[in-house]
């Protein structure tokens, strides 16, 4: 969740720097480097939140992996996926 912080923070930064800039009616470079911040915050965004559905899917898939194999039953189950839920 920290980096999820970061990668927003470094959006909101460069973003407010970038339109702060606009006055100007041609594209410089120094003009329009905070991109690279937005460009790096989005990044990190997209990460996290990837990173995020995997483990989400990949515990979904443990749970009913076990449900379908007999390991645990329905109500078993249930009150894993809830637990799971709980956590984020």
């Amino acid at each position: 969740m920290r980096k999820l912080r970061w990668g927003i923070a470094i959006v909101a930064l460069g973003l407010w720097i970038w339109l702060s800039a606009l006055g100007v009616p041609y594209i410089t470079f120094s003009k329009n480097w905070p991109l690279l911040l937005v460009a790096l915050g989005i990044h990190i965004i997209v990460r996290r939140v990837r990173k995020i559905a995997r483990k989400r899917r990949r515990s979904a898939r443990v749970i009913i992996s076990d449900l379908e194999g007999g390991r645990i039953d329905a109500e078993e189950a249930i009150v894993e996926i809830k637990k799971e839920e709980r956590k984020r």
